[in-house]
C-alpha cells in the first residue's frame, strides 16, 4: 500500500515486507501463466523472459539451452525492454562451455549468480559490450531437468530416482546497480525446477508422459493453486497451494466435483451450464483468459481470486488445468488505498480542523467501520465528543448517550480516555460478554454497550506536534466484520493524516494571524508616513512665505531702495541673502521629498534629447564650477539620442547630481558628464574626483536624511534628501539611478532611462 514517505513507521515496514512477498508471488504467477499459455518451447522461452523482466523491472534477458550432444550452452531466446542491438547480436552469436562466462559458471555450479555490477568483474565475455550499452547488474539461475535414460546409469532399476542436472540457464541484465536479493535467489531455485519440468515435458516421448512430469514437479512447487479436472468436472490434481488456500486436504477432494468443492452455491448452475456447452459445442470463452471470480473456502467463506484455465494437450477426453490466485490481499490493499485517498481529499478540503474530522465520517462509514466517533481534548483536559456517525441512524442516540455519560469517567480502563492518557492505540478483535462486563462501569453502561451490538473496535490517538489532542474510534457491529492488525494499521494511518491536517490548519491560522497583524502595522506605518508627508509639506509652505519676504527685503535694502548702504552693510546683506537661499533650498528639498513620497507627483513623459537636457543645467552649475576652479566637461557618444522622460524631472535629477559633485569635489578637481546609449537604454554618467564613498555606504546615501561623512572645511551640508529624491524621480520615469565609487578616486552616478 503506497503510504506517504518521509519516515519509516512499523506500519510501513510490515507493508514493505508484504510487498516483497507479493513480488515473489507475482513472479511465480507470471512464469506459471506464461508456461500454461505456451504450446511449445519456442513460444514459452520469450514469454518466460518477458514475464521475469517485467515483474522484476530488469531490461534484458536470455534463455540458454544445453546442447547435450556438443556439451555447450546456446542462446534459445532473447527478450529486451528496448533496443540493445550490439549486446543482442553478441548474445545470439555466443556459445558457452562449462565454467566459461556467467551462463557457464551457473551450469558448472548449479547455483544462482547475482552480480551487483558485472563491469567490476574482469574477463567476462560480452562485458565490454554490456558496459557500452549501459547494462550493469546480472542475475542468472539454473534450469533443472533429468538426463536421458540412455545417459543415466542404465544399471539402475527403472524405479530408482533420477538425478537432476542443469539443462539450461536464465540470464537477466539491469541498467541499474542491483544489490543481491536473497529471497529472489531462493525463489529462483523454485523457478528453475518449474522451467526444467516444462522443458522436460516437451522433450518427453508422449503428451501423457509430459503431463505426468508437469504434475510431478510444477504443480507441487507452484505458489499459486493448480487444480486439474477431467471432462466431467472431477478433481484429478490438487497442489499444496490449493490445500492452503481452500482449506481442503488433497486426499479429501480427489474425485470430487470441482463445483461442489470451491464454487459458491450461487455460481454453480452457471458452472455446470458452461461445462455442458463445451461438451456439446466445444465453445469455451474462458479458456486461455484471466478472469476474476469468487472462490469458496472449506468454512464456506467467499474470497476473490484470479482464474486462468487451459486445456491439457493429451489424447482422449479433455482435461483442464486451472490456475487460481487468492486476490484477498490485493483487493484489500486496493480498498485501503482508495479509503486513504478519499480521506486525504477530505482532510485537505477545509482549514476548519473540527469540520475535517466530522467530514471524515462519510469516508469511513460504512466502508471501513459501522460506527465512527471523534473525541477532542478541551483546554481544561475534559473530553468532548465532536462527532458520532452510525450506519444505523436508530442507534445514534444510544451512542451519543454513552459518550456523554462515560467519556470523562477517570476509572475507564478501555476506550477513548485510556488511549488519550497512554498515547497507545487499542485493538479489540472480538468483543465478548466477558469483555463487556470488564469494560462497563455500571449496569446502564453495560446496557448501552449491548444495545450497540459491538463486534470489535479500534481506538487510535490523534497525536499533534506537541500533544495528543483527541482520538478516533472505529467500531464494527451490524456488518459482523472483525478488525485485525491490518485494520489497526489503516486506522493509525488515518489518525496520522488527520493529525497532520489539523497541525497544518493550525499553522495556517497562526500564519494568517501574523499576516493580519503585519497588515495592521503596515497600515499604521503608511498612515504615519502620510501624516509626516502632510506635515512636511505644510511646514515647507509656511516657512517659504516669510523666507521669501526676508530674501526680497534683503535684496531691496542691498540695492539701496531705502538709502545708500556702506560696504560693511552690503556684506551683511549678501550673507543674509546667501543664507536665506540656502535655507530656501533646504525647504524646497523637503517639500519635493514630501511630494515624491506621497505619490502626488505626475510625470509628463516625452522624448527628451540628452544634449539639450545637459545643456539646460549648464548655466545653473557654471557658477559652482567657476567658484571652486573645477574643470567641467560634457562628452557624448550618442549625438541626437533621446530618452523617454519628464523634462523638468530629468533636469532636477541632473541639477541634484551636479550640485553634489561640485559640492564634494575639492578646488581644482574635475566633474565630467558622459552620455551613451544601448539598443534599449540611454545612460548619463556624472563623474567627480572627490574622495569617494566607502563600499558599505553606497546604498545608504540614497536613503532620506542620510549623509555620508565626507565634509570639507567650511562646506555647508544639505538635508540629505537630494539623492533620495533623484532616485525616486528616476524610477518614477521608468529608469534607475546607481552609483560606483572607490575611496580616494571619486564617484560615478549613472542615470539610466528608456530610449525614446
Amino acid at each position: 500500500m503506497p503510504y506517504p514517505r518521509g519516515r519509516l513507521t512499523p506500519t510501513a515496514t510490515r507493508i514493505h515486507q508484504r510487498d516483497d512477498l507479493d513480488r515473489r508471488l507475482l513472479v511465480q504467477y507470471a512464469v506459471s501463466r506464461a508456461l500454461a499459455e505456451s504450446d511449445s518451447v519456442e513460444d514459452a522461452l520469450p514469454r518466460v523472459l518477458s514475464a521475469l523482466g517485467t515483474q522484476l523491472d530488469w531490461q534484458f534477458g536470455a534463455f540458454w539451452l544445453l546442447d547435450e550432444e556438443r556439451q555447450l550452452l546456446r542462446c534459445g531466446a532473447v527478450w529486451r525492454s528496448r533496443a540493445y542491438s550490439e549486446f543482442d547480436a553478441a548474445t545470439r552469436a555466443y556459445t558457452f562451455t562449462r565454467g566459461r562466462g556467467i551462463p557457464g559458471l551457473v551450469w558448472q555450479t548449479g547455483e544462482p549468480v547475482w552480480m551487483r555490477d558485472a563491469s567490476d568483474v574482469s574477463r567476462l565475455p560480452r562485458q565490454d559490450v554490456a558496459r557500452r550499452e549501459g547494462l550493469h547488474a546480472v542475475f542468472a539461475f539454473p534450469v533443472f531437468g533429468f538426463p536421458r535414460r540412455d545417459e543415466d546409469n542404465e544399471a539402475k532399476p527403472s524405479s530408482a530416482p533420477r538425478r537432476l542436472v542443469v539443462t539450461g540457464v536464465v540470464e537477466l541484465y539491469s541498467e541499474q546497480l542491483e544489490a543481491p536479493d536473497e529471497d529472489m535467489l531462493h525463489t529462483a531455485t523454485s523457478l528453475g525446477f518449474q522451467l526444467g519440468v516444462f522443458l522436460e515435458s516437451r522433450r518427453a516421448l508422449s503428451a501423457e508422459h509430459a503431463q505426468r512430469a508437469r504434475n510431478a514437479a510444477v504443480v507441487e512447487i507452484a505458489l499459486d493453486c493448480i487444480i486439474t479436472i477431467d471432462h466431467d468436472g472431477r478433481i484429478l490434481e490438487w497442489n499444496p497451494a490449493a490445500e492452503r488456500t481452500f482449506g481442503h486436504a488433497r486426499a479429501a477432494v480427489l474425485g470430487r466435483q470441482l463445483a461442489e468443492t470451491i464454487v459458491p452455491p450461487h455460481l454453480r448452475d452457471a458452472h455446470y451450464r458452461g461445462f455442458a456447452r463445451y461438451r456439446q459445442t466445444g465453445a469455451a470463452p474462458l479458456l486461455g483468459k484471466r478472469v476474476e471470480v469468487e472462490g469458496m473456502r472449506a468454512d464456506g467463506s467467499l474470497f476473490p481470486c484470479e482464474l486462468a484455465i487451459t486445456r491439457v494437450p493429451i489424447p482422449g477426453p479433455p482435461v483442464f488445468t486451472a490456475y487460481l490466485r487468492d486476490l484477498t490481499g490485493r483487493v484489500r490493499m486496493e480498498a485501503t488505498q482508495e479509503l486513504l485517498l478519499r480521506a486525504s481529499n477530505v482532510l485537505i478540503s477545509s482549514l476548519d480542523s473540527e469540520r475535517m474530522l466530522c467530514e471524515l465520517s462519510h469516508v469511513v462509514v460504512p466502508t471501513f467501520a459501522d460506527w465512527y466517533a471523534v473525541d477532542v481534548v478541551e483546554p481544561d483536559q475534559t473530553i468532548r465528543r465532536l462527532e458520532t456517525m452510525h450506519r444505523d441512524p436508530g442507534k445514534m442516540g444510544d451512542a451519543r448517550a454513552m459518550a456523554d455519560r462515560y467519556a470523562n469517567r477517570p476509572e475507564s480502563r478501555y476506550g477513548v480516555r485510556a488511549v488519550i492518557h497512554s498515547g497507545r492505540s487499542e485493538l479489540v478483535t472480538d468483543v465478548t460478554d466477558e469483555l463487556l462486563a470488564d469494560i462497563a462501569l455500571d449496569d446502564e453502561h453495560r446496557r448501552l454497550l449491548r444495545a450497540l451490538g459491538l463486534r470489535s473496535f479500534i481506538v487510535v490517538p490523534l497525536r499533534g506536534r506537541d500533544r495528543i489532542f483527541g482520538a478516533l474510534s472505529f467500531v464494527t457491529a451490524e456488518s459482523g466484520r472483525r478488525f485485525d492488525h491490518h485494520d489497526l494499521e489503516v486506522a493509525e494511518e488515518l489518525a496520522i493524516r488527520a493529525a497532520q491536517a489539523i497541525d497544518n490548519s493550525r499553522l495556517f491560522a497562526e500564519a494568517e494571524e501574523a499576516r493580519r497583524l503585519l497588515a495592521e502595522q503596515t497600515t499604521q506605518l503608511q498612515e504615519a508616513n502620510r501624516a509626516k508627508s502632510q506635515f512636511l509639506a505644510a511646514m515647507s509652505h509656511e516657512l517659504r512665505t516669510p523666507l521669501n519676504a526676508i530674501i526680497g527685503y534683503a535684496e531691496l535694502l542691498d540695492v539701496g531702495i531705502h538709502g545708500p548702504v556702506n560696504a560693511e552693510q552690503h556684506g551683511d546683506l549678501g550673507r543674509i541673502q546667501r543664507s536665506s537661499q540656502h535655507l530656501l533650498g533646504l525647504i524646497n528639498d523637503i517639500l519635493n521629498y514630501a511630494k515624491v513620497e506621497s505619490g502626488r507627483l505626475e510625470y509628463d513623459m516625452q522624448p527628451v534629447r540628452l544634449d539639450e537636457a545637459v545643456a539646460s543645467v549648464e548655466e545653473l552649475v557654471a557658477p559652482l564650477a567657476a567658484a571652486k576652479h573645477i574643470s567641467y566637461r560634457v562628452r557624448t557618444d550618442c549625438p541626437g539620442a533621446s530618452a523617454s522622460a519628464d523634462p523638468d524631472k530629468l533636469r532636477q535629477v541632473l541639477v541634484n547630481l551636479l550640485s553634489n559633485a561640485f559640492r564634494y569635489t575639492l578646488d581644482g578637481g574635475s566633474v565630467d558628464v558622459h552620455c551613451s546609449a544601448t539598443d534599449t537604454n540611454v545612460l548619463i554618467d556624472v563623474r567627480d574626483t572627490g574622495v569617494g564613498i566607502p563600499a558599505g555606504k553606497l546604498e545608504a546615501i540614497f536613503e532620506p536624511f542620510v549623509q555620508v561623512d565626507r565634509s570639507y572645511a567650511g562646506q555647508r551640508q544639505g538635508t540629505g534628501l537630494g539623492l533620495a529624491i533623484s532616485r525616486d524621480l528616476a524610477r518614477g520615469m521608468g529608469g534607475e539611478l546607481s552609483v560606483r565609487s572607490e575611496p580616494g578616486k571619486g564617484s560615478v552616478f549613472t542615470v539610466k532611462l528608456a530610449k525614446a
